[in-house]
């Protein structure tokens, strides 16, 4: 009979996560990519306590960074996490509770 994973294991695996899984992608209402940002960007942040259970991050954009300021206006409804800068495959698709429209500044 196997028994359940440790908190050092658990802990193990979001360390894991935090420091291989480094891009995240903000998407539309069709899961169409707006931006994908590194986790190195200045305008990404973890915002959990050391130690968390759940990890948490915080993107800051403006409709006027290059990124997203030709597509405007975009309606962005979810987040997916990857661990490539480019293609590759989600590892965690988060839609929000509270969809936004970005406009053009």
């Amino acid at each position: 009979m196997a028994n359940e994973i440790t908190e050092q294991g658990y802990q193990s695996l979001r360390n894991y996560i935090q420091s291989n899984w480094k891009y995240i992608e903000l998407r539309d209402a069709s899961d169409t990519a707006i931006v994908r940002l590194s986790t190195d960007d200045v305008r990404v942040e973890y915002t959990h306590a050391e130690g968390a259970q759940t990890l948490a991050l915080q993107i800051r954009i403006k409709g006027s960074d290059t990124e997203v300021s030709s597509t405007l206006p975009r309606t962005f409804a979810s987040s997916a996490i990857y661990a490539v800068a480019t293609g590759g495959n989600a590892y965690s698709v988060e839609p929000f509770a509270n969809s936004f429209t970005m406009e053009n500044p």
